[in-house]
């Protein structure tokens, strides 16, 4: 299946970052979701940080755009994902577990990180550093 996907390096005042520990494979990721049809990305991606975590937050940049996958699901659904990345700052609302998809979910501070996929690494960098170029194949 072929699936747009959004992406969000969430941000606070400390410069922490949101992450979460997917119930799936219990791998740490920046906070991730699907759109809903019609949806725009940016709106999306809000959507998914505050479904997923009580976090309520505002899209600064965008990051990235690319092709992620293919993905096998638990499930044995494969699906390849056009995935739009933002950097977001953190607004207000207290981090915790607000649905399924996810066993964990905390701050970080950038030098204590937990083990992350190397794409969500390089997502946490260019939010670190975003100008409002993106980054994307060339």
């Amino acid at each position: 299946m072929w699936l747009p996907g959004v992406g969000g390096v969430v941000l606070d005042d400390a410069g922490r970052v949101l992450l979460g520990k997917r119930s799936d494979n219990g791998q740490w990721t920046v906070i991730t979701g699907m759109l809903e049809p019609g949806e725009e990305p940016a709106h999306g991606i809000v959507r998914e940080i505050f479904e997923e975590t009580g976090v309520r937050a505002q899209v600064e940049n965008l990051i990235r755009v690319e092709v992620v996958g293919p993905v096998t699901f638990p499930n044995g659904d494969v699906c390849t994902f056009l995935t739009t990345d933002f950097s977001c700052r953190y607004v207000s609302g207290e981090a915790r577990v607000n649905d399924d998809e996810s066993t964990e979910v905390g701050w970080f501070p950038i030098d204590e990180l937990p083990e992350l996929n190397e794409r969500h690494r390089q997502l946490v960098a260019a939010a670190l550093t975003a100008d409002g170029v993106p980054h994307f194949v060339r």
